[in-house]
């Protein structure tokens, strides 16, 4: 367990000014902490509880985590099995690592727990436990902190710097929502499958939390139901590691496979508790499909209702006047800049709140806020103590050098692999014909620094996906196959993308082959002969020398010789080609298709009952009875009609709308 510092001594420790101050010991305030103090910097962290990473003795309920442990990769190099680590923190010591705390994928939290408070004992990071910061303020350039120890003692701290790692602060319960507050929480409901025997349990919410939650109560109660207002965002289509795993989408199977629980693509509208201490939950559901749109409400009764919407991750209240923050994403999340900066100047966000400003990558879990935290560092290193920005020098006019880091960095590094289009390397050339290579910018951020903004040739060199330029109807779970080797610019499956900018402008881009396991060197070549590494360097030196003229040499950039094609691959015949799908719309490349089928299905004739024509004939035989149901103000006539009786609903023949 980490050392604590003796809360009457906290007090005087905290009369100290400092260049750093780390509100939470957390994993984000650890890792921060870890990089201040090898550098030897004047810092603190401060953490309301007895220990760092309280979060994760409770949390997640089911305790077992979202972030792959993934111990056995084949390669040897550091760097990158840490493409396949989702919990260790960044430190020289190769030892420190999460892998040999548990032997499974999805570890225990408990696990991690432990984990990040044996980190914070082996590197001796200062931390002031049971200490609560409870206001933050700005007076002059620097801030001033009050806390309170637990034994009572109220103290001042200034700081140069506030580094925010508080995390999920509390539960985000709508104020929208009519009734909300009388719901359980994911955090707070009873994890006694006595209490759901047989019963029908209605779960708020879309994300993990509340697919996580259904599925622990889906072997006990009678029927479970998840209610979400959007469409479910599953993580192997958006390739977000915070959207719905593959790990909780259980009740979605069970729905779809016929059991009784199900989902509910409605909004929650209104909750209430009838005499029998029923929930009554009234939903909005959106009708875009009817003849007509429009919106249903309907009534469902249930014997509990849990709410898991997520976290809030910022508590305004705790700033004074002095500060400015700004809250984003329904008042969840601090608006951070691209450097995760607040509106007021020196004060940051770490951890999983720096997903404020990324939703395509890694930003919100450990894997990912390890490389944003030792990127910040040394932004804020270069800002406070003008220490230049980690990079290599390349020498002059050297294409192999190019493209041999290039081909390096995207077969090993963890860090642009892991914030895929989020961090990139970023190659400058001076009118020397000098090459300076810098490693893990946020993408966005690059042309904010006058450096590079200023500058003529700047080549930015990131790992993304492209699944994008397969059209909105083609899937990613569907990408199955080799990329077309006739192009570079048609690899879905994550790959090097390469930006030239000349004085702040984007001018043009490039992009290697797609590999199956994101390597790009000889060992991969040999294993996935499927192109050439030779093919891959002449691409980064072809585009670089295109903007820069230094050699008239000509690059081969056919990816497979004729001798070679000839003997992998072999056209469709006539009879196949009549057999390919027609597509569906125009897209940048061609998704990939199965063929259809050699005999195929004569198509059956539905008769439909009753007819469009039945239904406006028994319209006035209808009338009357619709009106001693609801009254409600002239509307179109619809296909349908709902009318309330108890809980239920009776779909009659014409729909009249309801207030």
């Amino acid at each position: 367990m980490a050392p604590q510092l003796d809360t009457e001594l906290a007090g005087l420790a905290m009369n100290e000014p400092y260049e750093y101050v780390i509100v939470g010991a957390g994993p984000a305030g650890l890792q921060m902490a870890y990089f201040l103090q090898k550098e030897g910097r004047r810092y603190v962290v401060y953490e309301a509880q007895p220990r760092a990473a309280t979060f994760f003795e409770k949390l997640p309920r089911n305790k077992r985590l979202l972030s792959l442990n993934k111990k056995y990769n084949f390669f040897e190099e550091a760097e990158f099995n840490l493409r396949h680590d989702w919990n260790s923190l960044l430190s020289d010591d190769g030892e420190m690592k999460f892998t040999s705390y548990s032997d499974e994928l999805y570890p225990n939290s408990g696990d991690l727990a432990q984990y990040l408070n044996d980190f914070a004992e082996k590197f001796q990071l200062n931390i002031c436990y049971n200490t609560k910061v409870t206001k933050v303020s700005k007076p002059a350039e620097c801030f001033l902190l009050t806390a309170r120890t637990d034994g009572g003692v109220e103290t001042n701290c200034s700081a140069r710097c506030v580094l925010m790692a508080t995390g999920a602060m509390e539960e985000n319960v709508p104020e929208s929502i009519e009734g909300l507050e009388l719901a359980s929480t994911y955090g707070q409901y009873d994890m006694n499958k006595e209490q759901y025997k047989n019963k029908m349990v209605l779960v708020v919410g879309g994300g993990n939390s509340a697919f996580e939650t259904a599925n622990y109560l889906s072997d006990t109660a009678a029927i479970v139901h998840v209610a979400f207002n959007k469409r479910i965002q599953f993580a192997w289509n958006t390739h977000a590691v915070g959207d719905l795993r593959a790990v909780n989408n259980n009740i979605i199977e069970m729905y779809h496979l016929k059991s009784l629980h199900s989902t509910i693509g409605s909004k929650v509208h209104k909750i209430v508790k009838n005499e029998q201490g029923k929930f009554v939950v009234t939903f909005k559901d959106l009708n875009t499909h009817w003849d007509v749109p429009g919106w249903l409400l309907f009534d469902m009764e249930y014997d509990q209702v849990i709410t898991c919407m997520g976290w809030k991750y910022v508590r305004p209240e705790m700033f004074d006047d002095t500060i400015k923050i700004e809250t984003v994403r329904d008042g969840r999340y601090p608006k951070l800049s691209n450097c995760w900066e607040t509106d007021t100047e020196n004060l940051f966000y770490i951890g999983t709140t720096m997903a404020s400003i990324d939703k395509q990558s890694a930003s919100g879990f450990i894997h990912g806020f390890r490389y944003n935290i030792r990127t910040l560092f040394n932004l804020l290193e270069q800002r406070f103590f003008n220490k230049p920005f980690p990079h290599f020098v390349m020498g002059c006019k050297n294409l192999q050098a190019i493209a041999d880091k290039v081909i390096e960095r995207s077969t090993v590094a963890d860090s642009i692999y892991q914030m895929n289009g989020f961090l990139c390397d970023v190659m400058t050339i001076d009118d020397k014909s000098c090459i300076r290579y810098f490693t893990d910018l946020p993408v966005k951020h690059v042309m904010e620094i006058p450096e590079f903004r200023a500058a003529q040739h700047v080549f930015i060199i990131y790992l993304a996906y492209g699944f994008d330029k397969f059209g909105e109807t083609a899937k990613p779970v569907d990408n199955v196959h080799a990329p077309d080797f006739s192009s570079n610019r048609c690899g879905s499956f994550m790959h090097p993308h390469i930006e030239y900018h000349s004085y702040g402008e984007y001018v043009d881009q490039t992009e290697l082959m797609e590999s199956l396991i994101v390597r790009y060197d000889d060992w991969s070549n040999a294993k996935f002969p499927q192109w050439t590494s030779a093919t891959n360097e002449n691409y980064v030196k072809y585009f670089v020398n295109d903007k820069m003229g230094w050699t008239k040499e000509v690059f081969n950039l056919t990816p497979l010789p004729e001798e070679v094609i000839g003997q992998v691959f072999v056209p469709l015949n006539e009879e196949e080609r009549s057999r390919l799908p027609p597509l569906w719309e125009k897209s940048e490349c061609k998704p990939s298709q199965e063929l259809l089928s050699k005999t195929q299905q004569p198509q059956k004739i539905r008769n439909l009952r009753p007819t469009e024509e039945e239904v406006l004939n028994s319209s006035s035989s209808q009338a009357s009875a619709s009106s001693q149901v609801c009254s409600a103000p002239s509307s179109p006539t619809l296909p349908l009609q709902t009318k309330r009786l108890g809980t239920h609903l009776d779909i009659t023949s014409q729909v009249t709308t309801r207030q």
